[in-house]
């Protein structure tokens, strides 16, 4: 009779282990194919699921960077193990237990570090089964809306200089005429970083155009929003035209423009006395 009993469990048990281990047949684990790019003190979502759909609230679940052994977050045995996830990211990551339950293996992570930039793991197993996906995390800084000003004239030269500070990674200086000409070539630029490790760009280009516009473009290398600005450049800065015939020019145009206004000012009052002298006489 135990031996039938015995028996029969066996049984019971083989017949449910195609079962579990087709759960996971065919399944794999999705990560994201663009990297994410973030700017420091954000928060944000690294992306990672099971498909098909499965629960991983059972699973052991790790995300890691360079070493599987110094995790980024662990999950396991239904609860997470902050003690021994690496010590910068302790109290900025979180898992889901609802997204679980679906097979989202997604990593919050908060108040994001330049230093949080890199490719990112995310490792799930059952013990039988395991599938493993990555995700990329650019963090940058955005830098200051460039200034420019006129640092110098030399004859009829100017020197204008671009500066912008807040930066991470180095970004690029662009310099253009009004018609949009790439005067780069002609600019020098210099990089210094700041004690968070911020870099502030300056740069500097010689025009000797009497009267134009210019922009400095400073372009971040990762595609994100660019900032650019203009200054316009009057001819009353260059030497080569005094400030006196700039004065006689515009008052020249002045007088030019209320000729015609005073002749039909004059027409008027004209009208006007001959009327009156003919009222006196009637």
């Amino acid at each position: 009779m135990k031996m039938r009993l015995l028996g029969r469990t066996c049984l019971i048990v083989l017949s449910l282990l195609p079962a579990v281990s087709t759960q996971t047949d065919g399944s794999s684990v999705v990560g994201s194919d663009q990297p994410l790019i973030a700017s420091p003190g954000e928060d944000v979502i690294l992306y990672c699921h099971i498909t098909p759909s499965l629960s991983a609230v059972d699973m052991h679940v790790r995300w890691f960077r360079e070493n599987i052994k110094i995790p980024v977050h662990l999950y396991e045995d239904r609860s997470d193990h902050r003690d021994v996830q690496h010590i910068d990211y302790r109290g900025r990551t979180d898992l889901s237990i609802l997204g679980l339950r679906d097979g989202i293996l997604s990593l919050q992570l908060r108040n994001l570090r330049l230093s949080d930039s890199g490719v990112y793991s995310c490792y799930v197993t059952d013990g039988v089964w395991d599938g493993q996906g990555k995700a990329e995390l650019i963090v940058r800084a955005l830098g200051t809306q460039p200034s420019i000003c006129m640092d110098s004239t030399q004859g009829e030269q100017i020197r204008l200089v671009c500066r912008s500070e807040g930066w991470d990674p180095e970004p690029e200086v662009i310099w253009r005429d009004r018609d949009g000409n790439d005067l780069t070539s002609l600019s020098s630029t210099t990089v210094q970083s700041d004690s968070q490790g911020l870099l502030s760009v300056s740069s500097h280009i010689k025009i000797k155009q009497q009267s134009n516009v210019f922009s400095c473009l400073v372009r971040s290398k990762t595609p994100k929003p660019d900032w650019e600005s203009k200054l316009h450049i009057s001819s009353d800065f260059f030497p080569g035209v005094s400030g006196w015939m700039v004065a006689f020019s515009l008052t020249l145009a002045l007088s030019i423009g209320a000729i015609p206004l005073l002749v039909i000012q004059w027409r008027r009052m004209d009208g006007m006395n001959f009327i009156i002298i003919m009222r006196h006489f009637i």
